[in-house]
C-alpha cells in the first residue's frame, strides 16, 4: 500500500563532497519541515572520498529504513545531469527540489516559505538567492541568465538594487532548483543526453518555458551556496560498494530508454561542445542553431565543430523523438523560441552576442553593414566588464566593415570611440592606423603607431619576443574571440620606419628596423632599408 506523499522531496547528487555533503543533509533536515514532512534523495557518482559513508550511521540508518532518506551510490560516474535524473527515481511529493551537495540554510521556515509558492497554480519552477557562502555575494535583485548561445558562460542580469519576489524569470539556477512533479514528467526529467557538467539546469528550465510552463524566482528565500574554483577528483582509490536503497512504487516515472551517444572521444571532440550542440537541436530554430555553431566554431575551432556536427546527426533522431514525447515540433518549436526570447530579451544578452558574431563571416559588407548597426551599442543586461567589452567590440565591427567599403572617416570615428573604453586593445589601433593613413592624417597615424609600440613592449615580458599572433594580451576580447592582427608588432615598427624616413629622420627609422632584423634576421626587405638608411647615395 503506498505511504502518503510527503510535502517536498529533496534530490542531491554528489561526487566527493566531503564533509559539505553531510552538512547540507543535515542542515535540511533541520529546518522547520513542510505540511506531509521531508524525503531526501542522495545519489553518490561513484565518489572515492567515502562522503557518503555517515549514511550508515545509527540516526541516518533509520532515515533510511524510514525511508526519508534513500542513498544510491553508482559504479561509475554519469555526470550531474543523468545523476539528477536517477536521483529523481522513487520522489513522492507533487514537488521536487533539487540541491547542490554545498548548500548552507540561514532561513529556518524555507521549506514551509517553498511550499506556498506551489500552491500558485501559476508557479511551475522557483529559484531563489543562491548567494555566495564564502563572501555573502548575493544574487538578489538579478536573474538567471546566459551570455552565449551555446549556454557555456553564465551571468547574473541586474534588473534592480533589492530581491525580486515572485518574478517570472527564463532560466532557474540549478544550485536550487524547484519544479513541479507532473511538469518534470511531462519534460522526461534532466535530459539523459547531457554527460559530464553543465547546461542541465538552462536547459531544463527554457524547455519548460516553450511548453508552456513558468519559472518564477523569490529572492527573499535564500541558501548559501559554496561557488567552487576546483573540483576535488582522487584517481586510483578503492570505490565503496554499489548502493541502491528500497524503491517506492508510486515515484516518479522516467522512461526507462538509455540515450546512445556518438563516439566524440575517438574523434578527440570536445563534451561540453556536444552538450551545447543537443541542447541547441531541441530548443533552437536552424536559424538561431547555426548562430551558435558561429559561436562555437570561435572557441573549438571549425575543424572540431564540423565533426561535432557529424557526430550529431547519428544522435539526432534521439533528440527529435524526445521533443515529440514532451509535445514539441519543429514548427510550434520554433514560434514557441521566438515568443520566449521576445519576452525575456531585456535578460538575454546571449542573442545580442550571437547576432554579432554571425555578421563575423558575412562576405557583403554592405549587408554586414547594416546588420551591426541594429544591434544595441550597450546591453543594459551586461555588467561590467562585459558590458565594456560587449561595447568595444560592436564598435569594432562596425569600423571594420566601414574600412571594407573605404569609408574611412567613420571608421575613424568609430576606433576612436572604441579606444576611449579600450586604450591598449592593439587590431584597434592597427587597423585606426590603416585607416588614418588613408586619409593623410599622418601626426594622428604616427601617434597610434607609437602608442601601440609602447603597448607591444610593455606586453614583451609576458608575450615573448614575437612576431604577435593569436591570444596577444593586448588582443583578447570575449566578444571578438580569437579575433587579432597578425604580425602586429611588425606591421607598426615598419609602418613608423617609413613615418621617420620620410620625415628625414633617418637614426629613428633605423631603431625601428633593427626592431624588425632582431625577429627575422634573414629578412632581406628590411636588410635593404637598413642599408639604404645608414649609406645612402651621394
Amino acid at each position: 500500500m503506498p505511504r502518503t506523499a510527503p510535502g517536498l522531496s529533496l534530490i542531491i547528487g554528489s561526487r566527493n563532497e566531503g564533509e559539505y555533503l553531510r552538512r547540507t543533509v543535515e542542515g535540511a533536515f533541520a529546518l522547520t519541515p513542510p505540511e506531509g514532512g521531508l524525503e531526501c534523495s542522495l545519489y553518490d557518482d561513484a565518489s572515492s572520498d567515502g562522503s557518503t559513508g555517515f549514511c550508515d550511521e545509527p540516526h541516518w540508518r533509520q532515515h533510511r529504513d524510514q525511508g526519508t532518506l534513500r542513498l544510491q551510490r553508482g559504479a561509475a560516474r554519469i555526470g550531474v545531469s543523468r545523476g539528477r535524473r536517477q536521483g529523481t527515481v522513487g520522489c513522492r511529493s507533487e514537488v521536487l527540489v533539487f540541491l547542490d551537495a554545498h548548500l548552507d540554510f540561514p532561513q529556518s521556515d524555507l521549506w514551509v516559505k517553498v511550499q506556498e509558492h506551489f500552491r500558485n497554480p501559476a508557479c511551475d519552477l522557483l529559484g531563489i538567492d543562491c548567494y555566495d557562502s564564502r563572501n555573502d555575494a548575493s544574487t538578489a535583485g538579478s536573474i538567471y541568465s546566459s551570455k552565449r548561445l551555446c549556454h557555456l558562460n553564465p551571468a547574473w542580469v541586474r534588473l534592480q538594487s533589492e530581491a525580486l519576489v515572485d518574478v517570472a524569470v527564463p532560466f532557474v539556477n540549478g544550485g536550487f532548483f524547484a519544479i513541479r512533479r507532473h511538469v518534470y514528467e511531462r519534460l522526461e526529467g534532466f535530459p539523459d543526453f547531457l554527460e559530464e557538467w553543465g547546461h542541465e539546469d538552462r536547459f531544463l528550465s527554457m524547455l519548460a518555458g516553450l511548453c508552456g510552463y513558468h519559472c518564477r524566482v523569490d529572492q527573499s528565500l535564500r541558501v548559501g551556496h559554496l561557488y567552487k574554483d576546483a573540483f576535488d577528483e582522487r584517481e586510483g582509490l578503492t570505490l565503496p560498494e554499489p548502493i541502491v536503497d528500497p524503491m517506492p512504487i508510486d515515484g516518479v516515472e522516467l522512461p526507462e530508454f538509455v540515450f546512445r551517444h556518438a563516439d566524440a572521444a575517438s574523434q578527440g571532440v570536445s563534451t561540453m561542445l556536444m552538450n551545447s550542440l543537443r541542447c541547441g537541436a531541441v530548443l533552437y530554430s536552424a536559424e538561431v542553431a547555426e548562430q551558435m555553431h558561429e559561436q562555437l566554431r570561435f572557441d573549438f575551432g571549425a575543424q572540431m565543430v564540423e565533426a561535432a556536427l557529424l557526430l550529431l546527426l547519428q544522435e539526432k533522431h534521439q533528440l527529435e523523438a524526445l521533443m515529440h514525447r514532451v509535445g514539441l515540433g519543429a514548427e510550434q518549436r520554433d514560434r514557441q523560441m521566438v515568443d520566449f526570447f521576445q519576452r525575456f530579451r531585456p535578460v538575454l544578452p546571449m542573442l545580442d552576442e550571437a547576432e554579432l558574431h554571425a555578421t563575423a563571416p558575412l562576405q557583403d559588407a554592405q549587408q554586414a553593414l547594416k546588420r551591426v548597426r541594429q544591434l544595441p551599442l550597450a546591453l543594459a543586461s551586461l555588467h561590467p566588464p562585459d558590458a565594456d567589452h560587449y561595447r568595444t567590440a560592436r564598435l569594432y565591427r562596425e569600423a571594420l566593415f566601414c574600412f571594407q567599403l573605404q569609408r574611412h572617416e567613420e571608421a575613424t570615428r568609430l576606433l576612436a570611440e572604441m579606444l576611449t573604453i579600450d586604450p591598449d586593445y592593439l587590431p584597434a589601433i592597427c587597423l585606426l592606423c590603416v585607416n588614418l593613413r588613408a586619409v593623410e592624417r599622418r601626426e594622428g597615424e604616427r601617434f597610434w603607431l607609437q602608442r601601440g609600440a609602447e603597448i607591444i613592449e610593455r606586453h614583451r615580458g609576458q608575450a615573448g619576443p614575437g612576431p604577435i599572433g593569436a591570444f596577444h594580451p593586448a588582443s583578447l576580447n570575449p566578444y571578438l574571440r580569437h579575433l587579432y592582427w597578425p604580425e602586429a608588432d611588425r606591421m607598426i615598427w615598419a609602418a613608423l620606419a617609413d613615418l621617420e624616413e620620410r620625415a628625414g629622420q633617418p637614426s629613428a627609422a633605423v631603431g625601428w628596423l633593427l626592431k624588425l632584423l632582431d625577429q627575422s634576421p634573414e629578412d632581406r626587405g628590411v636588410k635593404e632599408q637598413l642599408l639604404r638608411l645608414i649609406q645612402p647615395t651621394s
